[in-house]
C-alpha cells in the first residue's frame, strides 16, 4: 500500500468517524462506539481476532491498543479472571469504561498507557491482544488516536517492551494484512527480534492475504498444547 492508498484510507477512517456516536452489539456485547474510538465493527481484525481468542483460556490477559473495549470484554466473557485494556488515546479508555459498565458482570481494567509505560514492572500476561495500526497515518492529527509511528515502529516498540511483561508460556496476537506492505508484518518484525510466531489464522480477500500471529518468547514450546490454549 502506498502513501496515497493509506491517504485514501485515512479518510475513509474519518469519514466513519463523522457517523459516531453510535451503538452497536456483537457477540453478546452492548456497545457504545464514542466519537473518535476505533470502531469494533470496522474492517477485518476485531471479529477475526475474537474468534481466536476462544481458542485461549488466559487467566491474566492484556488488550493492548483496547479501543472501544470489544476485545477485552470479549476476554472476560471468555473466563479471563482478570483483563487490562490499555490504550494511549483518552476517548477510548472513557468508551472502554462505559462499555464494561454496560456489560455486567464483565470486568476489565482500563488504564491509559503508552504501550507498557503505565503498567507496573513485574507485571506479567498469559495472553497479550494487539490490534496494532497497520501503517502509519498519513494526517498530523491522525484518527481513532493512530498516529505516524503505526506499522513497523509501534511493532519494533510493542515487540521490545513485552519482553518485561511476558513469561515463556506467554502468547502475544498480533494481525495483519498484506495490503499494508511487508515491512508492517509482524510475524517477520518479531523473528527478527528474536521471537518464534507462527500464522493460527488466514484467509484472502481477492489477491491480499489476512493473517493471524501467534508470537511466542524464544525458548517458548509453541506446540505443548496444540489445541492453542494458554497453560495457567
Amino acid at each position: 500500500m502506498g502513501l496515497s492508498e493509506h491517504a485514501r484510507r485515512d479518510d475513509e477512517l474519518y469519514a466513519i468517524r463523522r457517523r459516531q456516536p453510535y451503538g452497536i452489539e456483537i457477540d453478546g456485547l452492548r456497545l457504545c462506539v464514542a466519537e473518535d474510538v476505533f470502531p469494533p465493527d470496522l474492517g477485518y481484525s476485531p471479529r477475526r481476532l475474537a474468534a481466536v481468542l476462544r481458542r485461549y483460556t488466559p487467566r491474566r490477559a492484556l488488550d493492548m491498543g483496547c479501543g472501544s473495549g470489544y476485545l477485552a470484554l470479549v476476554l472476560s466473557k471468555n473466563g479471563a479472571r482478570e483483563v487490562w485494556a490499555v490504550d494511549n488515546h483518552p476517548p477510548a479508555i472513557a468508551c472502554t469504561t462505559e462499555n464494561a459498565a454496560r456489560n455486567p458482570p464483565l470486568r476489565v481494567r482500563a488504564v491509559e498507557s503508552d504501550l507498557f509505560a503505565a503498567i507496573s514492572p513485574g507485571a506479567t500476561f498469559d495472553l497479550i491482544v494487539f490490534n496494532q495500526p497497520f501503517y502509519p497515518s498519513t494526517t498530523r492529527r491522525g484518527v481513532f488516536g493512530m498516529k505516524r509511528d503505526g506499522g513497523r515502529p509501534i511493532i519494533e516498540r510493542f515487540l521490545t517492551q513485552a519482553r518485561g511483561f511476558i513469561t515463556p508460556e506467554t502468547v502475544m496476537l498480533m494481525p495483519f494484512s498484506q495490503v499494508a506492505g511487508g515491512e508492517n508484518d509482524p510475524g517477520a518484525v518479531a523473528a527478527q527480534l528474536g521471537y518464534t510466531s507462527r500464522i493460527v489464522h488466514r484467509e484472502s480477500d481477492g489477491p491480499h492475504a489476512h493473517v493471524i500471529h501467534e508470537i511466542r518468547a524464544p525458548g517458548s514450546r509453541p506446540d505443548a498444547d496444540r489445541r492453542g490454549h494458554v497453560l495457567v
